[in-house]
């Protein structure tokens, strides 16, 4: 069985515990339960003060995926859980070190549960760097010229010495002592790989903040302004980030939806200006559902949802299309030209397929045509802009298919 060995019992210098510090959304401790099962850990173990708070969640979250918890309060249990021919993978408590990094001293082939067997081995850093300098009692030297980096893998046969070791040890630093000795390779991380953005100590709140801010503008992309309001939308996420990212995109997807519906009813009612507003807004908070939800996925290393994405902007532009209806013809009233409106959501969304275009970008900005749509409401040239907006949607699609 592959097995994954943290600790939630260091503190930082104001007496917070490591493991329970906010690190992009989550806990330190939330992102070592993630790595190890990343690795394929079919059971964690967690050396804690108590079964409460910050731990108790994740052993729920855990378990509820199907994999083993275990809270302990001290080592003694250990030998009886760990067997000899299990791997364990044990993380210095809070270390949260950069996914790719300890793929690649672990094994890139081997990291889920039932394949190849991890490679075994100690990560070490050479003895001058900053870290081993600054917190030699995390970072404990192994030999003259280098210090354990914090991560490792063993065999776990030498967890049953631990049996011969009094209670008030350090379990993880008695354990890379054992693998040591039973000849567990050291394998070296060169000092341009230890980075604080790829290999997170977490002993202070400010340590922990700067390499949030570093995690956060690697996941974030460069905005766009060919559609604007929607590069808005992602420069606002990133301004507000780590806020909202463990439930913005949902809030703001519901918030997107009162919207929108909201802007249907105001338009049939007989306020076009006042309902395509509010369709534009909705779209921009679908905007930020989206740009929470991609932040939340790079952050996380998950693949993005496309399905969820697509449903989202799938909804807005049937709200906009019915809005624009009835910003044409509100309620009951009747008028051939409100097939505009449903014509210039269908044009746009066949015009923003062709990626990587600038026309493509601007059509896939259904807020900002909202809003000129509002404005042109507002003005009162509404059915002209619509029916010429519509028209130049159409030349640009029929130009581009010739073209191609």
């Amino acid at each position: 069985m592959r097995t994954g060995l943290i600790a939630a019992l260091a503190r930082t210098e104001a007496g917070a515990l490591r493991a329970d510090l906010p690190l992009a959304g989550r806990s330190v401790l939330a992102w070592q339960v993630a790595l190890l099962r990343e690795f394929g850990a079919e059971r964690i173990i967690c050396l804690c003060e108590g079964t409460a708070g910050e731990v108790l969640r994740l052993q729920h979250e855990v378990e509820s995926a199907g994999v083993a918890f275990h809270a302990l309060n001290g080592f003694a249990a250990l030998p009886a859980l760990v067997r000899a021919e299990d791997e364990l993978i044990i993380l210095r408590d809070g270390l949260v070190p950069d996914l790719a990094l300890a793929r690649e001293m672990i094994g890139g082939h081997a990291m889920k549960a039932g394949g190849a067997a991890l490679q075994k081995g100690v990560a070490c850093l050479p003895a001058d760097h900053p870290l081993a300098a600054t917190h030699p009692e995390d970072f404990e030297r192994i030999d003259a010229a280098r210090h354990w980096a914090g991560l490792l893998v063993m065999r776990g046969a030498p967890v049953q010495q631990l049996a011969d070791f009094p209670a008030d040890a350090d379990a993880i630093s008695v354990l890379l002592r054992l693998a040591l000795q039973a000849g567990t390779p050291c394998r070296e991380l060169g000092p341009s790989d230890l980075a604080p953005e790829t290999w997170l100590l977490a002993i202070s709140d400010q340590a922990v903040a700067a390499h949030e801010a570093a995690l956060i503008n690697a996941a974030v992309p460069a905005p766009d302004w060919r559609a604007p309001i929607a590069s808005l939308a992602a420069v606002l996420v990133r301004s507000l980030a780590p806020r909202g990212l463990g439930q913005g995109a949902l809030i703001t997807a519901a918030t997107a939806a009162l919207m929108l519906l909201g802007g249907v009813f105001v338009a049939a009612s007989g306020g076009a200006e006042g309902g395509l507003a509010l369709a534009a807004a909705g779209g921009f908070a679908a905007r930020v559902s989206g740009a929470y939800a991609a932040l939340a996925a790079r952050l996380r290393r998950r693949p993005e949802d496309g399905r969820k994405d697509a449903a989202l902007g799938l909804t807005v532009d049937a709200f906009a299309a019915l809005t624009l209806w009835f910003a044409l013809a509100p309620w009951p009233d009747w008028a051939p030209l409100a097939v505009c409106g449903p014509i210039v959501i269908g044009l746009a969304r066949l015009v923003s397929r062709d990626a990587e275009t600038t026309l493509a970008a601007i059509a896939s900005d259904r807020a900002s045509l909202l809003l000129l749509l509002a404005l042109a409401a507002w003005l009162g040239f509404l059915p002209e802009t619509a029916a010429l907006t519509a028209l130049a949607l159409l030349a640009a699609l029929l130009l581009r298919r010739r073209a191609n």
